[in-house]
């Protein structure tokens, strides 16, 4: 009787992960323009975990680039967007702990012209935040190095509080980069910052025409108490300035109970939580999740 009560309780889980799951029918998608090229990332961060114990989190990213507007995003969005879900396997939601886990945005370089736009998540509410686009100050040194069969060139540059050291090619004629690294005459191939804590590593590139899309909400369901039924209704993702945003999530994630009791902050009579289900690691809330212990938070920007 109890393996069949965790059965179910697994399979309601996992209904409810699925009804969640990111796709055009849920989103309110715009297109913006078409790539060039798409860009895959590995995503690593050294941090430690709730003991104190060094671990290293991972996870693919894909870099869409098109003409003045490139973004960068979980490669299983990317993979939903450009209708090949079939890739992800039987659990369609794991990538979305691992978006949780390392906190990874969407980012949007070039939209609108000259901003970048930036859409986070700190469970169970989403935020769009628009700032300048700002481009690292770069220095070429000597050396060079090859990265997923391209030859590179080296560079090191500061952006906002951080030192990175990079390798570009200029094989693949472009000024984007992962996630807001930019501005050199090749498409970034590999980036750490100085420390070693975060490094994007180029590992595919796809030639290939498809949208690049905005979401600047979700379409949701609501059920409508009168009618008794549900009814679909799109919630607009809250706004935020850069500035606000960084506070917010130093002030949520850089807090040191974060790391036991990740759901610290979701207390208070204005505070909506809706739990859907949980596994021994994650809670599933408002549509995201949130992991039962955390790991130190390492910010890409420090200011």
């Amino acid at each position: 009787m109890k393996k069949a009560t965790l059965l179910i309780s697994a399979l309601l889980m996992t209904l409810s992960a699925m009804a969640q799951m990111p796709s055009k029918e849920k989103e309110k998608v715009d297109t913006l323009c078409q790539t060039k090229f798409t860009a895959v990332y590995q995503y690593t961060i050294n941090t430690t975990d709730e003991k104190g114990e060094a671990v290293t989190d991972s996870a693919r990213l894909a870099l869409q680039v098109g003409d003045g507007i490139w973004k960068t995003w979980a490669y299983e969005r990317y993979l939903i967007q450009v209708e090949r879900d079939e890739e992800l396997g039987w659990d369609k939601s794991y990538f979305m702990k691992n978006e949780a886990l390392m906190h990874i945005a969407t980012t949007t370089v070039g939209y609108p012209e000259g901003k970048t736009i930036i859409l986070e998540s700190i469970p169970p509410l989403r935020y769009e935040v628009t700032e300048d686009t700002e481009k690292p100050t770069w220095t070429i040194v000597e050396g060079s190095d090859s990265v997923c069969g391209y030859q590179c060139q080296k560079a090191n540059g500061e952006f906002r509080g951080k030192t990175w050291n990079v390798l570009y090619t200029e094989d693949i004629p472009t000024v984007a980069g992962p996630w807001k690294l930019q501005g050199l005459p090749g498409l970034i191939a590999f980036a750490t910052d100085e420390e070693g804590i975060h490094t994007f590593r180029l590992i595919a590139l796809y030639q290939e025409s498809v949208p690049i899309t905005y979401s600047s909400g979700s379409i949701t369901e609501k059920f409508n108490t009168e009618s008794l039924h549900f009814e679909k209704i799109f919630v607009p993702y809250g706004k935020s300035s850069y500035e606000q945003m960084l506070k917010h999530k130093n002030n949520v994630f850089g807090n040191r109970q974060y790391l036991t009791d990740p759901q610290f902050y979701m207390t208070g009579p204005k505070q909506i939580v809706v739990t859907y289900g949980k596994d021994e690691n994650y809670n599933f809330i408002g549509g995201l999740f949130v992991p039962a212990k955390g790991h130190k938070y390492q910010p890409l920007e420090l200011k």
